[in-house]
């Protein structure tokens, strides 16, 4: 059975986890940085923990509340992209093994003196 190296979760994990700092980030900015939402302020930005935009939606007008929906999916879409190029990723190395599970070129069946 084919599995992704741990470098390769890792980075995965890392790249999922700059994706919802990101979004925390831009929620943030969107509204201004309002103290009410926490962080850790550094002159007129603020520095929030990722994924902390999910407390944000009690503090929200329920005008603004769908933003943290649609950044909440926008995470769970990134999550998927990244479990896709997994995928595709150990689709690929099964794909160069050679037998069965390969086709054959005109070398290889040169070789195996069937012609």
């Amino acid at each position: 059975m084919t599995r992704l190296s741990p470098p390769a979760v890792l980075g995965g994990l890392a790249i999922w986890l700059l994706t919802i700092q990101a979004v925390t980030e831009l929620i943030g900015w969107l509204f201004a940085w309002p103290a009410v939402f926490g962080g850790l302020r550094l002159g007129i930005v603020t520095l929030y923990w990722p994924g902390q935009f999910l407390t944000w939606r009690a503090l929200l007008a329920p005008g603004h509340r769908w933003i943290v929906t649609v950044a909440a999916l926008v995470c769970v879409a990134g999550a998927l992209a990244l479990a896709v190029r997994a995928g595709l990723a150990l689709r690929s190395e099964r794909g160069s093994r050679f037998g069965a599970g390969r086709w054959a070129g005109d070398a290889d069946v040169r070789r195996s003196g069937l012609l």
